[in-house]
């Protein structure tokens, strides 16, 4: 009896100090890459507060947050390259990254640490079993069945006489990861119902040295099993006890009536966390709706679980613990280790292979030798290999089928080919000259459908003047395309970018502000019936979708101009806080209440406002309203400079671009054309050509792009494209008349971006948007336009809207 005592006693201490079997690897990567660092960048901006689901919660970005915890906790997995485990491999499948390398790195390493398939010495609580059968069913092999050895026969020998209480839980997780045969469903069945047995019925939880880790596994396991019997209430009684006893006012887990083992950790709270949302619990709300405790999940992210430097177990438990909290919240049901029962590592496969159709047509769009009537082909090509993978994929029975298809599918998009037009026949453009400047305007070149008539300035002679634009300063930080909308009207969300009625999945109808509908914009394109749309997640369902795009729909949610003054229109009133996070809450401020702001502070997807007093509040536009706005003192429209010795002259984009664009030209007495070019000469040696340069004074300068009240206004919608991301989309309103380039201009100061160009008229040609600036001669990178999805032959500044004209600017590479 002592010796079984002490068997058991000694099996939970080993179960509490592994708890699972990747744990043991605690190596961490060396520094970490630049991506890495734009991972946990994002993932540090989303640790917001949040008081609960209800639509007038202050913070939206707890979604975004896990989302990015994810993306964080797998780019410190991927940096572990060969030791990548099975643990690794199950967090990889779900989070939609695993490559074949790493599926392989896997897979050594179940073959060399697995006691039972390595010929070593079983472990007194089978952790090295469900570690290898989760891993290995992840990257899709048969665990029956591995290199001659039947690893989950093993385990059915093993749950006929469980070694401890651990190894219950452990064999029946093992077993539950998918149908395996009827000796396999025996044990399952006689496991559950020892689980059930072992319920404390006065407590509801499970005891042992560490009631909280293993109540969590016994939730995890049944989880696995709830189409047995008894299951259901217990999970039930489960639920409810866990809230009672352990739930801590922080978000995390605690034993109180445990002082040596039953304190609040990192993995008991993240052991928890998963085990509820796989019981179908929505841990990113309080629990039993106590809006003065903090979420589960809010806990986890508050703790930076998966930043480098953590355990290797650590993170790999955090980072499957976030990922079945957000396959709970996305409408997943049970354990997304119950593989065939969930279709969880199915549902990562269609995910894949809609971002790999979403990269191969982006590719084909901004081809610049490709003809509309080829792109039109080959991206009707992409949807119907889309269309036959995914049916396929909802098809599949198992993750190994799954993951198959999805690579076949990948295979199909990339050989898809896009034919080219045969190169126009050179022609010499005409040369005219005004004011002693010869210009040299090329109208039928490849580089056409640039933002101007041509690229940089080039000449095999010496004595030619050169006009090269030049960069200096540090690189511009890339914008994100991702923005948080509010719906200003009735809008329609749809399954695809194809708007029938077939596919419409949910009508948002139009709300006062403090009830209106906030959406994360994911991606802005057109779709086949030539509307431009957005690809959206609906930030309190988390629903995604497609819908119409543009100012009349929707707008901003969260004010970014330089408000000094707002009034509280929440009914519920808004907290002060003293940090910029939304935490150390300072005073509850109520509905009709008037703020002075000092600043609007950007914050990730949202921003806040730093007020008077130095506390923050929300920025969000459903529950405050700014009542006075400051007029910006910065202009970067063109003027002609002072004349300068050197010739050169330097456009300054708004202060928040980081970046300085500079323009030199050479004098020379000579003009000389040069075909396919620019070239700007000048007679004189003491004139400066016009260059942009940043204004300091407004009030002086004549803009032809704000229409008065008197004149003739059109609209026209901008969109802003790189690296096959919308950096930003709306619709403006300029004077009849205007250019194409006017309009660009009048966008780029309206959405605060970074616009460098040089020229006028005709010679416009844009430089650079936000830091993605145009490249040497004869590289072809730069920034090419289209209006209504056509290349016009012509500069942006020569080309004049029409009311409802569509802007596309594409950076080309």
């Amino acid at each position: 009896m002592k010796r079984k005592q002490f068997l058991y006693r000694f099996s939970i201490v080993l179960g509490i100090s592994l708890i699972f079997f990747s744990g043991g690897n605690s190596s961490r990567a060396d520094a970490a890459s630049a991506s890495r660092a734009d991972v946990a960048s994002a993932y540090n901006y989303g640790l917001t507060k949040v008081k609960g689901p209800g639509p007038n919660s202050e913070v939206y970005t707890v979604s975004d947050a896990v989302d990015s915890a994810i993306s964080a906790g797998l780019a410190e997995i991927a940096q572990k390259g060969p030791k990548i485990d099975a643990w690794d491999a199950t967090c990889l499948v779900f989070g939609d990254r695993i490559t074949d390398s790493q599926a392989q790195y896997a897979y050594e390493s179940i073959l060399k640490n697995n006691d039972f398939l390595s010929g070593g010495s079983q472990g007194l609580n089978r952790i090295s079993d469900v570690s290898a059968v989760n891993g290995l069913v992840a990257i899709g092999k048969d665990p029956t069945n591995v290199n001659g050895k039947n690893l989950v026969a093993n385990i059915v020998k093993d749950a006929n006489n469980p070694a401890s209480d651990y190894s219950i839980v452990n064999d029946l997780e093992a077993l539950s990861t998918g149908s395996y045969g009827q000796a396999s469903e025996n044990a399952r069945t006689s496991l559950t119902k020892k689980l059930i047995g072992m319920q404390d019925q006065k407590t509801g939880l499970w005891n042992g040295l560490d009631k909280v880790d293993y109540t969590a596994r016994a939730i995890l396991a049944l989880s696995m099993n709830t189409n047995q019997p008894g299951v259901a209430d217990a999970l039930n009684t489960a639920v409810k006890a866990v809230s009672n006893h352990f739930y801590q006012k922080n978000g995390g887990f605690a034993d109180s009536s445990n002082t040596m083992y039953g304190a609040e950790n990192a993995y008991n709270d993240v052991t928890m966390t998963n085990a509820l949302a796989s019981a179908g619990v929505n841990v990113y709300v309080p629990l039993k709706g106590k809006t003065d405790y903090i979420a589960p999940v809010q806990r986890a992210l508050d703790q930076h679980l998966v930043s480098a430097g953590n355990r290797a177990m650590l993170i790999q438990q955090a980072t499957w613990a976030f990922e079945q909290a957000r396959f709970t919240r996305n409408g997943g049901k049970g354990s997304i280790f119950a593989f065939n029962q969930t279709d969880a590592a199915k549902h990562g496969e269609i995910v894949n292979i809609k971002d790999a159709a979403i990269t191969k047509k982006r590719l084909i769009i901004i081809d610049p030798q490709a003809t509309a009537a080829a792109k039109s082909d080959a991206l009707n090509l992409v949807d119907k290999i889309l269309v036959k993978y995914v049916r396929k994929l909802r098809a599949d029975s198992t993750s190994s089928a799954a993951i198959a298809d999805r690579a076949a599918g990948v295979k199909e998009f990339n050989n898809v080919t896009v034919s080219h037009a045969a190169r126009a026949t050179p022609v010499t453009p005409p040369t005219v000259t005004n004011n002693n400047v010869t210009v040299v305007n090329n109208p039928a070149s490849s580089s056409s459908a640039s933002s101007s008539s041509a690229a940089t300035s080039t000449s095999s002679s010496s004595s030619v003047p050169i006009s090269t634009p030049t960069v200096s300063g540090k690189p511009v930080k890339k914008a994100s395309h991702r923005s948080i909308v509010y719906a200003l009207t009735t809008v329609k969300l749809y399954r695809s970018s194809n708007f029938t009625k077939s596919n419409l999945t949910k009508t948002y109808k139009k709300r006062a502000r403090i009830n209106r509908p906030m959406f994360l914009v994911i991606s802005q394109q057109m779709n086949k019936q030539g509307h431009a749309i957005y690809r959206v997640k609906d930030m309190n369902s988390g629903k995604t979708g497609y819908t119409l795009s543009g100012s009349k729909y929707f707008a901003h949610a969260y004010y970014s101009a330089k408000v000094t003054r707002i009034k509280v229109i929440n009914p519920k009133g808004i907290n002060e806080y003293g940090k910029v996070n939304l935490t150390s809450k300072k005073r509850h401020v109520k509905k009709n209440a008037s703020l002075s702001v000092r600043k609007v502070v950007n914050y990730g997807l949202s921003n806040r406002m730093q007020l008077t007093n130095g506390c923050y509040i929300t920025a969000n536009k459903k529950l405050i309203l700014a009542t006075k706005i400051k007029k910006s003192s910065q202009n970067t429209r063109p003027s002609t400079p002072t004349a300068t010795t050197t010739g050169t002259s330097t456009s300054t984009p708004p202060t928040n671009s980081g970046s300085t664009a500079t323009t030199t030209t050479t004098t020379s007495s000579k003009p000389t054309a040069t075909t396919g070019t620019t070239t700007t000469t000048n007679n004189s040696p003491s004139a400066t050509p016009t260059l942009p340069v940043a204004l300091t004074n407004p009030v002086a300068l004549t803009n032809p792009v704000t229409p008065s009240n008197d004149a003739k206004t059109i609209t026209t919608t901008i969109s802003i494209h790189a690296d096959g991301a919308t950096i930003a989309s709306g619709s403006i309103k300029v004077s009849s008349g205007a250019s194409a380039f006017d309009a660009l201009q009048a966008f780029a100061q309206q959405q605060g971006l970074a616009l460098t160009y040089k020229g006028s008229g005709a010679t416009t040609y844009v430089t650079g948007i936000n830091g993605y600036n145009a490249g040497p001669a004869g590289t072809m990178t730069g920034w090419l336009y289209s209006v209504n999805g056509t290349e016009p032959g012509s500069s942006m500044g020569a080309y004049t809207l029409k009311d409802g004209d569509s802007i596309s600017m594409t950076y080309n590479k």
